[in-house]
């Protein structure tokens, strides 16, 4: 019995250890994370209320009746999005103290950085779309540069939207120079079997 008890307390003694050198190795990049953390919850966020605007907006075209902040695409975020976040930056913290030791590049820092862009352009995408017109002139503008994300909230696209649900004459000469393209390529295959 004391033989079983040394090995339980050894082992717990050696996952001790491993955690207690973890959290002094890594200690420098706790605050990187803890702003990388952020920024990635606020994107889930600003994503909701996008969601919410949608649905208020197009009540009777939008894909579902309640605003898409469940707990499968939060813990899609948790469990998916906050875990490869956090490797990055402990794996560049990790590359900047023990490969790159005699060049001074904050690699860390670099990928942090890099992190929250990413995530500060999202949060703007999503905090732009679906803007009525009674809204700042500064949303408009950034339309202008950035990806409108409304159209992920329906079964449709923004340009059926847009067009009342019909056809334009460009997206029939598409559809044509899409079909043409088709038809030459089946011509050119069954050339080559000949």
């Amino acid at each position: 019995m004391q033989y079983i008890y040394n090995i339980w307390k050894a082992f717990f003694a050696f996952i001790g250890g491993c955690v207690g050198w973890f959290v002094a190795e890594f200690k420098p990049t706790f605050p990187l994370i803890i702003v990388a953390v952020i920024f990635i919850v606020y994107d889930a966020y600003t994503a909701y209320a996008l969601d919410k605007r949608v649905h208020h907006k197009y009540p009777d075209k939008t894909r579902r009746r309640e605003a898409k902040f469940t707990s499968f695409a939060f813990g899609k975020v948790i469990k998916q999005t906050i875990p490869k976040r956090l490797w990055l930056i402990i794996l560049s913290y990790i590359a900047e103290h023990w490969v790159f030791i005699h060049v001074s590049i904050p690699l860390s820092y670099i990928v942090t950085g890099a992190i929250c862009f990413e995530q500060a352009w999202s949060i703007l995408e999503n905090e732009s779309s679906c803007r009525s017109e009674q809204d700042s002139r500064f949303w408009k503008l950034l339309q202008k540069i950035m990806v409108d994300k409304t159209e992920r909230h329906f079964d449709i696209t923004l340009d059926e939207l847009r067009n009342g649900g019909r056809v334009t004459e460009e997206q029939i000469e598409v559809a044509r120079e899409m079909l043409a393209e088709y038809e030459r390529s089946k011509q050119h295959e069954d050339d080559n079997t000949d």
